[in-house]
């Protein structure tokens, strides 16, 4: 602490600026880390606390995924011994249309049971609403609302809502208000309460039951009544604790958890680089310093404490930052990766503020600290390794031995074989990553090296532009490969990450255009909702003949899609006639015959699932495979293996004919409309929507809406590509500002030599001007060589760990020039201050010897 206090807090206030930079490369990993985790903690906790709350008492719930299951199944669940209360329920979320409201989540349930499992407490309204359940099946217009959504909406009891049902927007009265706790705090208060036959027809589920909630008896326990259950029903159900909802939620949403993950790592990764180079810095910066506390009798020990001191202290304000900076950013990254979700997958959450546990603060603290620390290992090393005479001896310590060249050389190769080793053996995942981590490594201990190579490069260039400006800044870069190296590491990973991301998406947005040419073809697509991956509503399949008998439609296609456990994981069933899909669609095929994969699938003699799902579940053609229906468990064989991106978890097609047959229920998702020749799809939009006016709910997009919709969800990626330009860009401000101010330190006398034989300030600015961009040129140019590298692993890693998708490589030319000229310009701006602080400097002081 005395030599924290005598010797580290002097040198923090002469350099202040250089001091907050460093921190700042702190707070940003830290706050990228805890706003991207914080919002994935609070998507996770707000839908597992919607779940709870629904949940009430329940012990268990009964359910076949999305598909429902006919009402005769609760007289099973009832009969049960081990079951004490089986309540029916309904859950969908229906359109408000109170503006800028948003959704409401609707829960049908039989009023006969369900204050067993849920407790209602009124704040306003009879309690006889409640108490006898014949008042809300006489009146089936009747709603509950939480209060928290009549105060929102200036309603009350007996207002009327609108909202959007099946057969139209629909008018309900509301019969009670609830108090805001409990059940009617879940989704944010947007919940409301009904009879769960009239959710039935708002919903158009037919006489399906979504799940049902079950308390057991005393004296029997969870498991004992999950095993009653799964034998009594057999495998086409899921009996499972409400609890379990959040883990499929959390598998749905796995890929982006293991992408904002891996964006929040390399983010603080980036940063200890950052660290790395500020103490590198400040070493050969005090190295006088050291020599005369060395010379002093300082031991080893206490020189290398004092640096690991000092880093500590920032580890802890940079933690500080960071938090204050996450908490900041997680609700923005929240409502965008909601909106994401919600775009994919349906899963409608409301987003309010991000709670943030403590748990994720203490790691995020560990975090930076432990980051701060580990940069400041090597440095203090270093500094307490320093021999007294040599520390206070001057000039040779930014220069790297030739020795220290061939060990890094050597080392780099050994670990550049051992990861293509590894690579080409392909024998797990674990080794794959190994891989990928030895790949980086490699990289980076060839950093000095290659960044005196390419600015020997640059210089004829540099020098053809300012031929003393342009060498000056040359041979900086060249003569203190210790002093930039860090810098240049930390714009080479964030290059390589934004090339990374840049490559995947386009690849993604590449691959997915082709497939909407190839099965996006029909004109028109009808659904109960504004989205078609919303399937809270369902069409009755009386539809099919009504829409084909409409002047100007030639082909009707009824789809319908629910997501069905397979093998733990949510996938999505997409139910079609086949034999109709053949005709007007292409289909690329990955494994099998197109013709004879539909031919039988058609006949109910196998199945076909998409490449992402084989590859994500090591899928091959011919492998039987089973599927759980509630009428009985499907076993067939996959008929075939075709490129299809409707679901990023996978998707099994099937003919309709077999899905009714297992599933009993023929309601339809969305309806393929084709326009016959002659018709324009304008006009047959327009009497499409007249003939279900007030009647029927309907959206009726052309494909270009959808085309845009789905690659809209798409561009999405750019947009985490456009983040991590931003932290490249960052990255480059903070390294190249803290690398200049080093740079004129080291060279005051240099510099005052310059002005002393007849040097101009507007010569010593474009000397530090053309350095800082060559500094930030050479970090460009390997971060581009690395991503290129970085890019075809982290194809693999979508492939066998994020979405299934073989993607083609296709380097992003354009993301690449886009973040060099960002970098080069913000390099530009970097050096600035520390160009007008050099050209100001005093002639005399720095002529002075020292």
């Amino acid at each position: 602490m005395i030599l924290l206090k005598l010797i580290s807090w002097p040198y923090v206030r002469r350099h202040a600026l250089r001091t907050v930079l460093t921190v700042t490369g702190i707070v940003l990993g830290v706050a990228v880390f805890v706003a991207m985790n914080a919002a994935n903690q609070g998507m996770l906790l707000a839908f597992s606390s919607t779940v709870d709350r629904i949940a009430g008492k329940t012990e268990l719930q009964v359910s076949a995924g999305e598909t429902g299951f006919p009402e005769s199944v609760l007289e099973q669940v009832q009969a049960a011994s081990s079951v004490r209360v089986a309540v029916p329920v309904i859950e969908g979320v229906v359109r408000t249309n109170f503006p800028e409201q948003g959704s409401l989540l609707v829960l049908g349930v039989d009023l006969t049971g369900d204050r067993t499992l849920r407790s209602y407490e009124f704040e306003s309204g009879d309690d006889a609403v409640i108490d006898d359940p014949l008042v809300f099946l006489a009146q089936p217009d009747s709603i509950i609302v939480s209060s928290e959504f009549a105060r929102r909406n200036g309603v009350g009891l007996g207002s009327q809502v609108p909202l959007g049902t099946i057969d139209g927007d629909k008018r309900v009265t509301i019969r009670g208000v609830m108090k805001p706790a409990g059940l009617a705090s879940a989704f944010g208060g947007n919940l409301a309460v009904m009879d769960i036959y009239a959710a039935q027809r708002m919903f158009g589920r037919g006489r399906t039951f979504d799940r049902i909630d079950v308390a057991l008896s005393s004296e029997r326990t969870i498991a004992e009544g999950e095993r009653e259950l799964e034998t009594l029903l057999g495998p086409g159900f899921q009996v499972t604790p409400p609890w379990s909802r959040g883990r499929q939620f959390e598998a749905m949403i796995a890929s982006y958890s293991l992408m904002m993950g891996a964006s929040s790592l390399f983010a603080l990764f980036i940063g200890m680089f950052i660290i790395y180079n500020a103490f590198a810095i400040a070493v050969t910066q005090r190295r006088s310093e050291i020599g005369i506390l060395r010379a002093l009798g300082a031991s080893q020990s206490q020189i290398r404490w004092l640096f690991l001191g000092e880093s500590l202290v920032m580890g802890l304000a940079g933690s500080a930052g960071g938090i204050a900076a996450g908490v900041l950013l997680a609700r923005g990254v929240a409502a965008s990766t909601a909106a994401l979700v919600r775009d994919v997958f349906g899963a409608s959450q409301p987003t309010g503020p991000v709670p943030i546990e403590p748990a994720l603060l203490a790691i995020a603290v560990l975090m930076g600290v432990a980051t701060s620390l580990v940069a400041a290992l090597i440095p203090s090393r270093a500094a307490a390794r320093a021999d007294p005479v040599q520390a206070l001896q001057k000039g040779t310590y930014q220069s790297l031995s030739a020795g220290a060249h061939r060990t890094r050389v050597w080392l780099a190769a050994v670990l550049g074989m051992a990861s293509g080793s590894l690579l080409l053996t392909g024998a797990s995942r674990t080794l794959f990553y190994v891989s990928y981590i030895l790949m980086i490594a490699a990289a980076l201990l060839l950093v000095p090296l290659l960044s005196v190579g390419l600015a020997k490069l640059i210089r004829p260039l540099l020098r053809l532009v300012r031929p003393i400006e342009g060498a000056l800044a040359a041979d900086s870069v060249i003569g203190a490969p210790r002093r930039t190296s860090a810098t240049v590491a930390a714009l080479m990973l964030s290059v390589a990450l934004v090339v990374a991301f840049g490559g995947m998406a386009r690849a993604s947005y590449g691959s997915i255009t082709d497939w909407l040419n190839d099965v996006i073809n029909p004109d028109l697509f009808v659904t109960p909702a504004p989205t078609v991956v919303d399937r809270t509503m369902r069409f009755p399949s009386a539809m099919i003949s009504e829409l084909a008998s409409i002047p100007g439609i030639r082909r009707v296609q009824p789809v319908r899609q629910a997501r069905i456990m397979f093998r733990g994981f949510p996938v999505m069933l997409v139910a079609v006639d086949l034999s109709s899909i053949r005709e007007t669609t292409t289909v690329r095929a990955v494994a099998g015959d197109v013709s004879d994969m539909f031919r039988s699938s058609s006949e109910g003699q196998g199945l076909i699932v998409s490449e992402n799902l084989a590859e994500l579940h090591r899928l091959r053609r011919g492998e039987l495979i089973e599927l759980a229906a509630p009428s009985g468990l499907i076993r067939l064989p996959i008929v075939g293996i075709i490129v299809d991106y409707s679901d990023q978890q996978g998707a099994i097609l099937i003919d309709r004919a077999l899905f009714q047959r297992y599933w009993r229920d023929d309601s339809v998702n969305v309806f393929r409309v084709y326009v016959q020749a002659g018709a324009t799809v304008p006009d047959v939009k327009r009497r499409i929507v007249e003939r279900y006016a007030g009647t029927r709910q309907v959206f009726v997009l052309n494909n270009q809406d959808l085309r845009d919709y789905i690659l809209g969800i798409t561009n999405q990626w750019f947009q985490m590509t456009y983040v991590q330009v931003a932290v490249a860009v960052l990255v480059a401000i903070l390294g190249i500002v803290n690398t200049l101010t080093v740079s004129i330190s080291d060279r005051r006398r240099e510099l005052g030599i310059l002005r002393a034989v007849g040097g101009l300030r507007l010569q010593i600015r474009l000397t530090i001007w053309m350095e800082a961009l060559s500094t930030a040129a050479v970090g460009v140019g390997l971060g581009c060589a690395l991503g290129a590298l970085n890019l075809s692993y982290v194809l693999e890693m979508v492939r066998q760990d994020v979405a299934g998708m073989r993607l083609d490589y296709r380097f992003p030319t354009a993301i690449a020039l886009l973040a060099g000229s960002v970098i080069l310009c913000a390099a530009l701006l970097a050096a600035l201050w520390p160009a007008a602080s050099a050209s100001k400097g005093s002639l005399v002081e720095a002529l002075e010897y020292e």
